[in-house]
Parts: structure tokens; sequence; C-alpha cells
């Protein structure tokens, strides 16, 4: 029988059991506490539970961002809706979109602090703490050190500009204008979102374009063929006989 809290089932009287995870009583039969354990919505919860840091404090469920506990009859499906809950997760994942930052050992409960892979540093999980260690200079400057590779921006001889080479334009080295390009120059945006559009689920990789400053072309893994990086040859590529035929089509 499936009981003990490694499976949320806890003694409630003579005759019924509690599901800490689901905030249900089952009557005290191995065979309905089996049935309820295997069941869909239980292992539902469980998984739920990992992923908005919800964790059992003896037989007590705690909400680590509500910093709160989940009444008897509270269900971890009933607590992440409501509205707090809700909140919290929807503000925490506005903050830490592509800031780097890892929730997943926090949300499972594995541990109290979230990790900044830019910074190589743990920070508090909290909205305040988030917000001020990714507005912090040192963040922003670690932020764009990280995204130069990934879009094509390379130092030159005069260290007052950077050159993006998707562009072909030069642009003041500092924080605010590299992020700026990177996330509102329309043709730099134009630019990925086609290439991005062409290659996807081609296995065509635009990386060495991207990381090396005199690379002109992206390569076609299935083909084993270097392919000038520009969307007019790209598209020609990906639509040619001898591409299609290595997907089988």
């Amino acid at each position: 029988m499936k009981t003990g809290l490694l499976y949320g089932i806890v003694a409630s009287s003579k005759t019924r059991v509690r599901c800490v995870f689901c905030g249900v009583y089952i009557p005290k039969a191995s065979k309905c506490i089996e049935q309820h354990t295997n069941g869909a919505k239980h292992k539902e919860n469980i998984e739920l539970m990992n992923e908005n840091g919800i964790c059992l404090l003896e037989d007590i469920l705690h909400c680590k961002p509500c910093k709160q506990d989940l009444s008897e009859d509270e269900s971890v499906t009933k607590h992440i809706e409501s509205e707090d809950h809700a909140n919290w997760m929807a503000a925490m994942d506005d903050l830490v979109d592509g800031e780097f930052i890892t929730l997943d050992a926090y949300l499972s409960c594995e541990k109290d602090d979230v990790f900044c892979e830019v910074c190589n540093s743990s920070v508090n999980c909290s909205l305040l703490s988030i917000e001020e260690h990714v507005n912090h200079i040192n963040h922003r400057a670690n932020i764009t050190e990280r995204l130069k590779p990934l879009n094509g921006i390379f130092p030159v001889d005069n260290d007052d500009e950077v050159w993006c080479k998707v562009c072909d334009a030069y642009i003041d080295n500092t924080v605010q204008s590299i992020l700026s390009h990177i996330d509102d120059d329309e043709q730099h945006m134009e630019w990925f979102s086609e290439i991005e559009d062409l290659i996807e689920n081609q296995d065509v990789s635009i990386e060495s374009f991207l990381t090396i400053e005199h690379e002109n072309f992206a390569y076609c893994n299935k083909c084993h063929v270097e392919v000038i990086c520009n969307s007019l040859t790209i598209e020609s590529h990906v639509n040619s006989d001898a591409h299609l035929n290595q997907f089988g089509l």
C-alpha cells in the first residue's frame, strides 16, 4: 500500500486517510489508496508541485513563492490557480525572460535561490531581489557580452564602436546601444526572423556565421555542405531536391 509522505498519504481517522497533494480524503483501504496514487490527477499534482515551488514540510504543503501553507482541503491545482500565485509566476516569468536566470531548482524546492548564468551567481528568489539584479549595470554588461556572439556583433579597432555583421552597421560600444540594437533595430530583427523561419527543422546551423567574424556561410548538417548565409541562398537550398531528399520528401 502506497502510504507515507513520499506519496502524500497521511493518516486522518480510523476509516480514512488524506492525500496532502490533492486535498482529498480516501477510504483507508489498500485498493482505494493504490487507485488514487496511481491516478493521473495525483501524478499531475506532483508534477505541478515541482513546477510551482510547492514542497512538503512534514505533512503540510508549503508554497515558497506565496510564503504560505496550503489548507488541508486545498489541492495543489486549486492553489496554483489562485490569483496571488498566478500573479507571482507571471511577474517572475517576465522578469527572467531573456536574462539567463534559471528557476528550475527553486521551483522544484531543491534550492532557495535562483541562479544567474551570465553572472555565475545565486540570487535570492524574490521579485524585488531579481528585479534589482537584472537591472544592475554588471548584469546588463554580462548580458551584452553573452548576446554579442549570438547576434554577429564584433569588436573593431575603434573601441568606441562595435560592428554588427548582420546589418553591416557600426554601433556605439555601450551596453545600452548594443542591447537596443539587438532588441529594437528593425533590420536586425527582420534578418533573424527570416533566417530562423527558413532553417527551422531543416538542420541548418548559422552558429559559425554569427560567432566567426569573417565566416560567410551557414552549414547544412543534412547535406554536409556550406550555404551562403543569406535568406535567398538558404531558401533556395532548403527547397532544393538534394536537400528535400535527405528528409525523404
